[in-house]
């Protein structure tokens, strides 16, 4: 099986293949209609949902967008729930393919209609994504919006999807970019954002779309296989189509682990229009008081770090650590009142802005994460332009912990 993260060592993803048996929706070739005809399949009337699906598969991930195509087809849109898919790949055929999803029990073809064609287009540009969103809310209207960024991930430092051809990705700053000017377009929220791509859910990444999207859903961990089960997920959802987006996202993660139930799982459901005033503000008061403790408490912080669960893909090193149980390590190691409160604050906020996790092979894992390295060389100048490091003063945290704790290599 293949998991889909993006390495910032080389500029080609690195896939990992595990020799297992799916379950479910597993073919050896698949067809796509050449099928040009533009057929209109616009909504008159407003829907309960419409899944906006963005799948970037102008990568390694052609046959995995096609297998989880197929899996949205073995549900389909119907007279509550519009799915739309915008799928560029780097070889199948030439230029983006927008599809309604229709039903289909076919799982070696796609079927579905070829409702536009398009030349090809840089996925990893902010303008395309914004481009197919605002299409896809004006020509299929809805109560709600679910938007699903479908490829490869790598947190806040390596962004979402990336374009092979156009040799280019969604970085935070872009992925700011373009939800702002959807929101504005939309004049309210994006109901859920759901991160179909390996090691998003982190704060960082949510904390920058903050004003633009209720819900969010992610994995702290890698995404496996050709991504979550949608078929399971539409299903569900189909027979409780006025769920609301908090509901959706519990349903997606439940489906996700009933999937995967063999494998490692790390995805949690958050209010993401709570993070500023809840788990950000607790955050950024843990921050100050460990920078005034650093020095004084500096093995028992090292100690809370190396106990804190990780979330590293083989031997590719994110530096990304569980926030909940880093708070945990730090109430139970450090022996300041004011610290010990602090990190019980933050926990505790991490739990009111929570919809839903869960873990498999994870011990530790409460579904957001944050980077936390603890080398100079492994840290990138870049984090202090993300809207997290700005509003607080966790990057000065972490600076003051390397210069504390590496008497060779510190921050002049």
């Amino acid at each position: 099986m293949v998991y889909r993260y993006r390495s910032l060592v080389k500029k080609t993803a690195i896939v990992f293949i595990i020799t297992v048996t799916l379950p479910i929706l597993q073919t050896s070739a698949f067809k796509i209609k050449e099928n040009t005809l533009l057929k209109s399949t616009i909504s008159l009337q407003n829907k309960q949902w419409t899944f906006i699906i963005y799948m970037d598969a102008d990568n390694d991930l052609e046959k995995a967008a096609l297998k989880s195509i197929n899996s949205m087809e073995y549900s389909g849109s119907n007279k509550d729930i519009n799915i739309i898919v915008q799928l560029d790949t780097k070889t199948i055929f030439k230029g983006v393919r927008r599809y309604y999803i229709t039903k289909d029990m076919d799982a070696w073809s796609i079927r579905s209609e070829i409702i536009q064609n398009l030349s090809e287009k840089d996925m990893g540009n902010p303008d395309t994504l914004v481009d197919f969103v605002e299409w896809a809310i004006k020509h299929y209207p809805a109560r709600r919006y679910c938007l699903v960024l479908w490829d490869h991930g790598n947190g806040w430092q390596g962004g979402i999807c990336y374009d092979e051809t156009s040799k280019s990705h969604l970085s935070m700053l872009d992925l700011k970019q373009a939800m702002n000017e959807i929101k504005k377009f939309n004049d309210k929220n994006i109901d859920l954002i759901l991160f179909d791509a390996c090691l998003m859910g982190m704060l960082e990444v949510y904390y920058q779309i903050r004003e633009t999207t209720d819900v969010i859903v992610g994995s702290e961990d890698v995404i496996w296989g050709e991504g979550c089960p949608y078929h399971m997920i539409l299903h569900d959802l189909k027979n409780k189509p006025e769920s609301n987006a908090s509901t959706l996202g519990k349903i997606i993660i439940e489906n996700y682990a009933d999937y995967y139930s063999s494998f490692s799982i790390a995805m949690g459901a958050f209010y993401n229009n709570l993070l500023a005033d809840n788990i950000v503000n607790k955050l950024d008061s843990l921050a100050q008081l460990l920078i005034e403790n650093t020095k004084e408490y500096k093995k028992e912080i090292k100690k809370a770090i190396e106990e804190t669960k990780t979330f590293d893909v083989g031997d590719y090193k994110t530096n990304y650590r569980d926030l909940y149980d880093f708070a945990q390590e730090i109430k139970n190691l450090v022996p300041d009142k004011d610290v010990k409160e602090a990190a019980g604050e933050l926990m505790k906020s991490i739990d009111n802005t929570k919809i839903f996790s869960t873990q498999n092979k994870n011990r530790g894992a409460y579904g957001l994460s944050i980077y936390l390295p603890v080398k100079k060389s492994d840290y990138k100048d870049e984090y202090n332009i993300i809207d997290l490091s700005i509003a607080t003063h966790w990057d000065d945290f972490i600076r003051k912990y390397i210069k504390t704790n590496d008497s060779v290599n510190f921050f002049e």
